[in-house]
């Protein structure tokens, strides 16, 4: 049986979409740097580390205070 368990790391709602709109950025950022890399294999220059950065930033809201998913098989 597949169950998805919500699982919300704060009762403050105004933080939790805070943490959740960050983590949209944070996963475009992070798919911007892994296609980087894909292009750029030896040389990752500045738009790479900028995009990794921002990913770190944008990530820690949302692992504290968004909302995740958990799938049970």
């Amino acid at each position: 049986m597949k169950n998805i368990t919500k699982i919300e790391k704060t009762r403050i709602w105004p933080l939790r979409i805070i943490g959740n709109i960050c983590g949209g950025f944070a996963a475009d950022h992070l798919f911007e740097a892994l296609i980087l890399e894909e292009e750029l294999d030896a040389d990752l220059g500045f738009r790479h580390k900028y995009h990794a950065r921002m990913w770190i930033l944008l990530n820690k809201p949302y692992t504290w205070w968004g909302t995740y998913y958990e799938l049970d098989i």
